[in-house]
């Protein structure tokens, strides 16, 4: 993979309820821009992002996974969290490093808890984001259910940009809502133009209303234009979204159906038009010599430093240590100070991952996503910085677990395995924490549900330690 620079890179998490369609979301983008010659399936398992044994068993996503596309001469780093709260510490760190979200909504299934939480996360981290309605190829999907549903609970703020088309009880197109034109897939998976079907102009027009008044709430100018009657031109409507996407005060709405592999196009099109780079976020920390607030804003001419918002442990390579580039241009064989430990560390090699496939770069620029090796000392939310310029950025706050397990190792002579397997998955996880008590002889997991608990269980008797 090429380098790539600060405003060529997008990084965008995928948020959603547990089952929406995330994993194979990023499946159907990761084909239809060349990364695979065929769609994985999470039934299947053999999707991208779901790569880790447990969650092939289970069929849904238990760690962040990052998977980074190229496109239209842009990096688009997609993290795929979980959906289910019982990983919530995985979308925390994701989100830590997102510079926009895409919250993914089943068209089958609307709007969930998972739906209203990953909106709330989002509006914690002020995250641009739009909706990505999937499923719209099942025949009892309400894309019209779920843009009110949206509009109910978010107001003016939501901007459909499409509404599908059917035939015969097939998605066979979708009809652009500023545009206003319609378009026909063909067989070869290309659009052709065709005329905006009878029963789409109601909604066309409705939908079109909608994304008229969220423009027009975006300026007095642009408000007082709208109660003259005034219409807006495609480029004035299309700057407007540009700069009120990024400022959270307009969320689009697309749709298509991951199967399929449609709707994709237009959504990575809108990506990289509408949601922000790293260039156009701010990002700062404290010169631990000075005191000082660091400006870094992922300007690639200052000091280097870089965030630590994930880690994996590999069984075959090692730790890999996940950093966001906050400023400056990491090198091979650059030296990173850890303010939080004392300690320096040598980079070695710098890693592009795909799903659990790294690929070597020669250096990440700021803003970008990459991965680093075997540094022993590196932990989670640590900063990494130069010696002469010691940064330190705000640790994401991680979910607290209050679920907890008593455990005991059966076979004698294995704690210290027992203790060492469980000391990696904390690295991983951190809302995974030990604890004795002494008081009843007696050692604790804490976690965030039962269900997480159990995972872990099974994943020590996996490497052979018996609980």
């Amino acid at each position: 993979m090429k380098v790539y620079t600060t405003e060529k890179i997008r990084n965008v998490v995928l948020l959603g309820h547990g089952g929406a369609g995330k994993t194979s979301l990023i499946e159907a983008m990761a084909y239809l821009s060349g990364v695979t010659k065929k769609m994985g399936k999470v039934e299947d398992g053999n999707t991208l992002s779901d790569f880790d044994k447990q969650e092939i068993k289970k069929g849904f996503s238990i760690h962040t996974s990052l998977v980074p596309i190229e496109w239209e001469d842009h990096k688009l780093n997609f993290l795929d969290a979980p959906g289910s709260n019982d990983f919530v510490g995985e979308a925390e760190e994701a989100v830590s490093a997102a510079d926009a979200a895409i919250i993914v909504v089943s068209g089958k299934n609307g709007i969930e808890v998972g739906t209203k939480k990953a909106w709330d996360m989002c509006e914690k981290y002020k995250l641009p984001r739009m909706f990505f309605v999937t499923e719209m190829d099942v025949d009892d999907a309400s894309y019209r259910e779920i843009i009110e549903g949206l509009s109910e609970l978010y107001g003016k703020k939501i901007a459909p940009f499409h509404l599908p088309m059917r035939e015969n009880g097939e998605f066979v197109g979708y009809v652009n809502v500023l545009q206003q034109r319609a378009k026909k897939w063909k067989a070869d998976g290309t659009v052709e133009k065709c005329d905006i079907p009878d029963y789409s102009n109601e909604y066309l027009e409705k939908y079109r209303e909608l994304l008229i008044e969220a423009v027009a709430e975006t300026s007095e100018d642009f408000m007082e234009r709208y109660f003259d009657g005034d219409e807006f031109s495609d480029d004035e409507i299309r700057q407007a979204l540009r700069v009120s996407v990024a400022d959270c005060d307009i969320v689009p709405v697309l749709m298509g159906s991951n199967p399929q592999a449609r709707g994709m196009y237009t959504l990575m099109v809108d990506i990289v038009k509408y949601l922000p780079g790293p260039d156009k976020r701010e990002c700062s920390g404290i010169n631990a010599k000075t005191n000082e607030v660091f400006q870094a804003n992922y300007d690639f001419s200052k000091p280097k430093s870089a965030y630590v918002f994930k880690t994996m442990v590999d069984p075959f390579v090692g730790k890999y240590t996940f950093i966001k580039v906050n400023s400056g241009v990491i090198k091979t064989d650059d030296a990173l100070w850890n303010h939080h430990k004392d300690t320096e560390e040598k980079v070695g090699k710098l890693y592009v991952l795909r799903g659990n496939k790294a690929e070597e770069v020669p250096e990440l620029h700021a803003g970008d996503i990459g991965a680093l090796s075997k540094l022993n000392k590196v932990e989670t939310t640590d900063s990494l910085s130069t010696k002469a310029n010691p940064v330190a950025f705000l640790r994401t706050a991680i979910s607290t677990p209050y679920t907890y397990m008593r455990y005991k190792v059966v076979k004698k002579g294995e704690e210290d395995k027992a203790a060492q397997a469980l000391a990696k998955i904390m690295q991983e996880d951190l809302t995974i924490k030990t604890e004795n008590d002494p008081a009843n002889h007696q050692s604790l997991i804490y976690g965030i549900s039962e269900q997480q608990l159990d995972l872990v269980v099974e994943r020590l008797k996996d490497n052979s330690y018996r609980l």
